[in-house]
């Protein structure tokens, strides 16, 4: 069985729990262990797959990584940062502060997440990956690859060494394939983690993958062929994005669309629900059930659970259970992540505004602005608009279930902060608290692994800088 670490770094009032998340529906929930947040670790195990679990003993060889092409000449950033080609079809952008300002600041978070996260891999030459945090047992997991490579696409005219980045990125990815996964599936998903020197082994990642990090790869596969397209350079982006969406539909998803959990099918994570990501999916393959079966089923299942287990209040939990049935319910604890957290508004689940504004934006799916609106108004009303006083999670009726979820001021959450920057973008009955979400992200910025990115991409989206796949 694989193992997760939480990390919690720096003083006791900052602290990142580290979703490496597992495969099919694995994703972060941290376990709280007291008192100083020096170096604090906790775990929990996961099964993979449909009732498989990995083979003890040493890792079988994983399958060589495709080989790319000559590298030629890069081509020039077809939607550099800053350039706003494209409005959005819907909502609010931030007020309080201009373009310009916005810019200047996401290019200096982003030059101090770029100096920190990115690190070269020992055991795959050319290979770059995203730092598990501060963690001395692992150098990467597939989730945070996929957030850099979403990160540093959308950066390109910024960094000249965008599209290098992303490449190494995607070298370590192919080279690193989900071993455990049977048949060509397993060619095109990621491991979902790797040891310090950036090999794969059963202790590790024990060969599966983790559907939020695959989801997010396929996505920057998809806006890369847009930045710098696919006929030059190393790799062929669309192509290898249609691999992995193909891969997640037969691995990772049920024919009804919905997203396999673990340790059954029957298992879903609510922040694999990445709904934009798979309107851009339909376009790509020209499946159109991605746009329509897939998200009808996600809205479908967080309906009911904002309007049977969260009346008055709009949160969902990190997982859903029963998922065959009926009736899903809420996780009782230890069937996703193996922690009894899984019930809650959690270290999953705060990445779900995101996830659905940024649809929204583009989309003007007046669905998910219904399920967002109900959530921000929750969010202001508990923090009296002080994006500061946010807890660390919150039971389904808007609660603090246990001493875990530590209210403003043992601990500022800057990982359930940073998305709500995206939730707040869906109506103008929010500016005023996107604004205070703006300030505080850009005066708060954190560099450590999970809350970082969990700023840095919502930031990214805030400031009318996300852009689509074509």
């Amino acid at each position: 069985m694989k193992r997760r670490i939480f990390i919690q770094g720096g003083s006791a009032a900052i602290a990142t729990a580290l979703a490496g998340c597992g495969g099919g529906g694995g994703g972060g929930a941290a376990t709280d262990i007291a008192g100083s947040g020096t170096g604090v670790v906790a775990g929990r195990d996961t099964l993979f797959g449909e009732g498989a679990a990995p083979v003890p003993g040493p890792a079988p060889a994983p399958a060589p990584a495709p080989a790319p092409a000559p590298q030629a000449p890069a081509g020039p950033d077809r939607y550099p940062f800053g350039s706003r080609l494209v409005p959005y079809a819907a909502g609010i952008l931030p007020n309080n502060v201009s373009n310009a300002v916005m810019d200047t600041t996401i290019r200096r978070c982003y030059d101090s997440w770029k100096a920190i996260s990115i690190a070269e891999v020992p055991t795959v030459p050319g290979g770059k990956a995203v730092r598990f945090g501060t963690s001395t047992s692992y150098l990467t997991v597939s989730e945070g690859m996929g957030y850099g490579m979403l990160i540093v696409v959308v950066m390109a005219g910024h960094d000249p060494q965008a599209r290098e980045i992303f490449d190494g990125l995607l070298t370590t990815v192919r080279a690193r394939p989900a071993y455990s996964i049977p048949g060509t599936p397993g060619r095109y998903l990621m491991d979902w983690r790797l040891t310090i020197n950036g090999s794969s082994t059963d202790a590790a990642g024990g060969g599966w993958n983790a559907m939020d990090g695959d989801l997010d790869i396929a996505m920057a596969l998809l806006m890369a062929d847009r930045q710098w397209g696919s006929d030059t350079g190393a790799w062929n982006y669309k192509q290898e994005a249609i691999h992995t969406i193909n891969a997640m539909k037969s691995w990772n998803m049920k024919p009804d669309g919905t997203t396999k959990g673990l340790a059954t099918a029957d298992v879903s994570r609510t922040s694999d629900y990445m709904i934009n990501h798979f309107r851009a999916f339909a376009r790509a393959t020209g499946d159109s059930w991605w746009s329509t079966t897939v998200i009808d089923r996600c809205w479908w299942l967080i309906d009911r659970m904002q309007a049977v287990y969260s009346p008055g209040v709009g949160l969902m939990p990190d997982f859903i259970v029963q998922t065959s049935s009926a009736n899903p319910v809420p996780s009782p604890g230890g069937m996703g992540d193996f922690v009894m957290t899984e019930m809650h508004y959690y270290a999953n689940a705060q990445r779900n505004p995101w996830r659905w504004g940024t649809d929204y934006v583009f989309s003007g799916d007046v669905r998910w602005k219904n399920v967002l609106d109900k959530m921000m108004a929750f969010f202001k009303a508990d923090t009296g608009g002080d994006p500061a006083r946010t807890a660390t999670g919150y039971a389904m009726n808007g609660g603090l279930p246990s001493p875990l979820f530590r209210p403003y001021p043992n601990w500022t959450p800057k990982g359930m902060i940073g998305p709500q920057l995206c939730g707040a973008m869906v109506d103008p009955a929010h500016q005023a608290y996107l604004n205070s979400l703006w300030s505080f992200n850009a005066n708060n910025f954190s560099t450590l692994y999970y809350d970082a990115e969990l700023q840095l991409i919502p930031m990214m989206v805030a400031s009318g800088n996300w852009w689509q796949p074509l």
